[in-house]
This record gives structure tokens, sequence and C-alpha cells, in this order.
């Protein structure tokens, strides 16, 4: 509702994660645990400047159930670098995600990240 959605109070991740949660509640749009979400915002590190970051539904996580820690933070000028190689194994994808990743804590990213 309007209403659940302004208890989010502009964050854009809380507000990912309330949105996620009504896709993954309705099973004609996801099966179980399964579906993918993301949200373009920001990260703050250690020094207090805010980094560009995709935040990805991390791998093991449902989306009907999923919470903030759910979702891995991705430097988003990595993700969007990915296009321009000329080639990219399955491995060094992963390799290059889990660089990327700004939490070290976060969940694998999902696979298909540099495509959200």
């Amino acid at each position: 509702s309007d209403e659940e959605a302004a208890k989010c109070n502009g964050d854009l991740l809380a507000l990912r994660v309330y949105t996620s949660r009504l896709i993954g509640g309705d099973q004609d749009l996801v099966l179980h645990g399964g579906g993918n979400t993301s949200v373009k915002s920001t990260f703050k590190d250690v020094f207090g400047e805010e980094i560009p970051t995709l935040y990805v539904k991390g791998s093991g996580w449902d989306l009907a159930t999923i919470e903030k820690a759910g979702f891995a933070p991705v430097r988003l000028d990595v993700m969007q670098k990915l296009p321009t190689l000329p080639t990219l194994t399955d491995t060094e994808l992963v390799t290059v995600q889990k660089q990327a990743c700004l939490d070290p804590s976060a969940p694998a990213a999902s696979v298909e990240t540099c495509l959200h």
C-alpha cells in the first residue's frame, strides 16, 4: 500500500525490500525462492564518501522474505564497464563481481548482476 511504502522514508533500498516482498509473495509472478530485483543507490564508505552502487538480490535469499542484508552492494561503475570487454568467462565474471562488492559480508550477487 502507499502507506507501507511511505514508511520507507525515501530509503531506496528499503523501498526495494518492500517491493521485492510484494513480488515474491505473488506465486503467479515468482517461483518459490526465485526472481531477482535490484536498485541503484549509493553506499557510504568508511571515509563517508558515497559510491554509486547497484544493490542486487543475493544468492540464497527468497524475494518473499528478503531483508536489506539480502542485497549485495556492487560498484555500479564496474558493472557498467563489463559489457565493453571483448570476452569474459563465467569464472572471470564471478571474480569481478566479488571484487566489486562493497561489503565482504554480503551474500554473493546474482550472476545476472551485469544485466541489471
